[in-house]
Parts: C-alpha cells; sequence; structure tokens
C-alpha cells in the first residue's frame, strides 16, 4: 500500500498520528482493463498545496475522481478532519471534498446560475451566495467584464476554465482537487489564477491536491508527488 503523508521529501511515508484527509485504498483499471494502480491510499495534512505528477495515462485524473468519490473502489475508506464517511454520506464527502474537472463543465444557463447552483441544492441551503465576492474573484481572474446574466454557452475554454476556479472558490471546500484546472489560459492569467489556488491551499483547515500541466508551477508547491507505474511516491 502507498501512503502519503507530509514528512518531507522522502519517497517512502511514515503515517502521521492524524491526518486531515484520508482515503483509500484505491484501484483502477484503463478503458482496456490494464491496472493503473491498485492498493493507493492518500494520507495529506491541511495546510498546503499538493501536486501529483507523471507520464500521460498514468492515472492521475483516475487518481483525483477517487479521492473526490466520484470513482469507485470497494474497499476504500474516507476520513477528513477525524471524521469517516460511508455510504449514504458520501454526499457529504463530495460537499467537502470538490473536484474542479479538466473540462470545465458547467449547467446550461448563464454565469451566475452556474455560480450560485451549489447554494441551491441540500449541501448548500444554509449558505449564502455572495455576489460581492463572485464580482471580485472574478475581477481577480479577469473576467470582470463578463456579465453574470451570460450564458455559459457563450464562453471561451479559457473563460470556462476561469468561471469553475471562480465556482469552486466561492464554495470554498475544506479540499480542493484540480484537475489542470490552468489549462488553456495565457501565462499571465494563469499565474494570476495559480496565486488563488495557492493561496486557498495554505490556509488553515484547507487543502489543495492539484495536477498541472506547467512544471514550473509544480516547483512552487509544497509538496510533489508522482505517479508511475501504480506507485504513487514523493519527489526528491
Amino acid at each position: 500500500m502507498n501512503t502519503l503523508t507530509k514528512t518531507g521529501t522522502e519517497t517512502g511515508y511514515t503515517p502521521p498520528m492524524s491526518a486531515f484527509l484520508e482515503c483509500g485504498p484505491f484501484a483502477a483499471t484503463d478503458g482496456e482493463g490494464r491496472a493503473l494502480f491498485d492498493g493507493v491510499s492518500v494520507r495529506l495534512e491541511a495546510g498546503q498545496c499538493v501536486a501529483i505528477e507523471g507520464p500521460s495515462g498514468s492515472g492521475k485524473s483516475t487518481l483525483l475522481r477517487h479521492i473526490a468519490a466520484l470513482a469507485w473502489s470497494p474497499e476504500a475508506t474516507r476520513q477528513l478532519d477525524g471524521h469517516s464517511f460511508r455510504g449514504a454520506e458520501l454526499p457529504a464527502w463530495r460537499s467537502r471534498v470538490s473536484l474542479v474537472a479538466q473540462d470545465a463543465p458547467m449547467i446550461a444557463g448563464s454565469v451566475r446560475e452556474n455560480l450560485s447552483f451549489a447554494f441551491t441544492q441540500r449541501a448548500g441551503r444554509e449558505r449564502k451566495f455572495d455576489d460581492v465576492r463572485a464580482a471580485a474573484l472574478m475581477t481577480q481572474v479577469g473576467l470582470e467584464k463578463l456579465p453574470f446574466e451570460r450564458e455559459v454557452r457563450t464562453l471561451s475554454g479559457g473563460e470556462r476554465h476561469r468561471l469553475a476556479l471562480v465556482r469552486a472558490l466561492l464554495w470554498n471546500p475544506m479540499v480542493m482537487i484540480a484537475d489542470e484546472p490552468l489549462s488553456g489560459l495565457d501565462p499571465e492569467i494563469a499565474g494570476v489564477c495559480f496565486d488563488l489556488l495557492l493561496r486557498f491551499g495554505r490556509r488553515p483547515g484547507r487543502l489543495l491536491v492539484c495536477v498541472l500541466h506547467d512544471p514550473e508551477m509544480n516547483t512552487r508547491t509544497d509538496r510533489r508527488l508522482r505517479l508511475a507505474r501504480g506507485q504513487l511516491k514523493g519527489i526528491a
């Protein structure tokens, strides 16, 4: 079993006395039935940004979906901040461990409807959508001229990626799982968005786990892990 902890730059792992995020073991195969990984478990502490690297086809995106409980591993258990989540409690896990998907999916409707959608669902009914914060974040990512009433089907790929990031930051999950959230962005705005992600992950009681397309950005994270040949190991 491969266990991840925040213990420096070693390639072996010694589990901490306690961890913020604990989940696994995970197993997955590719579309042809070949094993991507088997017995991979994740233990990470809060207040950090963790990058998962690896060759194309190694299963990085699949692993992120398993962490977010959007893919099934029959043996997997999940704990977050000392609380266990099983079976009927998995929707509560997903409201706390949120995936920013690589293709930045949107619901049909306006920019506002997409930003506020989570707050209309069961998990968000006791929370209030903040128009002022939404506008401030839109400005930070260069979308200040984008009307809230605009239909998302008219947005470019880069606009959708930035809108997905704003949506995730507004929801403010305990753990953000980001799968190439900056793809399609020019270097300047990508840098601004990455700074927002780093600030999020380094807050107390928060954690960022990401796959990034830019190797230089990986070096700015607090931990780097590599998934290859079914093994997840730390990078020195």
